[in-house]
């Protein structure tokens, strides 16, 4: 038997299978249209198995888009300025290619007629978008940034063409030009 420390590599492989197919069910059926029987079909396993591990609907698809944590990452050295386009970059990079961008559009769209969704979405949203505006007032407290410079409305900036080609244009921002918003943000003469 497995112990905690040492899980049993078939829940494990279970637990990870159904995690995929909640991606892929959002991105393709939105959220309004998939379930957990869809999803338990997908993945190749029963019902029940998909209820040992979560409560509903949301509570899977929180924990399957806890994995774009892992996706958009702050680099670990640099100056703030470096570790900030660093990290739209990857951001950027998560937006152009990875699966689990093709749920955002189903979950913004979702969270205009679902309240449970809407908290979800706004929560799970700040607490991205913390990172970044973390990132900023470092820079602007060590003196690396403008002092005058707003952490919360430069996030929303850099951040905001990004997500715009994402979900308005459906055309990834490119990330090499990640440099070009970060300049025209955060350069700027008082």
């Amino acid at each position: 038997m497995a112990s905690p420390d040492d899980p049993d590599p078939r829940v494990e492989r279970s637990r990870q299978a159904i995690l995929d197919a909640a991606i892929e069910e959002l991105a393709e059926a939105g959220y309004g249209a998939m379930s957990i029987e869809s999803i338990a079909r997908r993945a190749g396993v029963g019902k029940a198995t998909v209820y040992r591990h979560w409560r509903g609907k949301l509570d899977l698809v929180g924990s399957a888009l806890e994995a774009m944590k892992q996706e958009v990452v702050v680099p670990a050295g640099g100056t703030v300025r470096e570790r900030i386009t660093g990290l739209l970059r990857s951001l950027a990079e998560f937006l152009a290619h990875s699966d689990h961008s093709a749920c955002l559009p189903a979950l913004v769209s979702a969270a205009q007629y679902d309240d449970a969704v809407a908290t979800f979405q706004r929560t799970f949203s700040q607490s991205r978008r913390q990172m970044l505006v973390d990132l900023i007032a470092e820079g602007v407290a060590s003196g690396e940034l403008a002092a005058d410079i707003d952490p919360d409305l430069a996030a929303a900036t850099l951040a905001g063409p990004l997500f715009y080609g994402r979900l308005m244009l459906q055309e990834p921002y490119p990330p090499a030009r990640v440099d070009e918003i970060v300049a025209l943000v955060l350069d700027r003469s008082s």
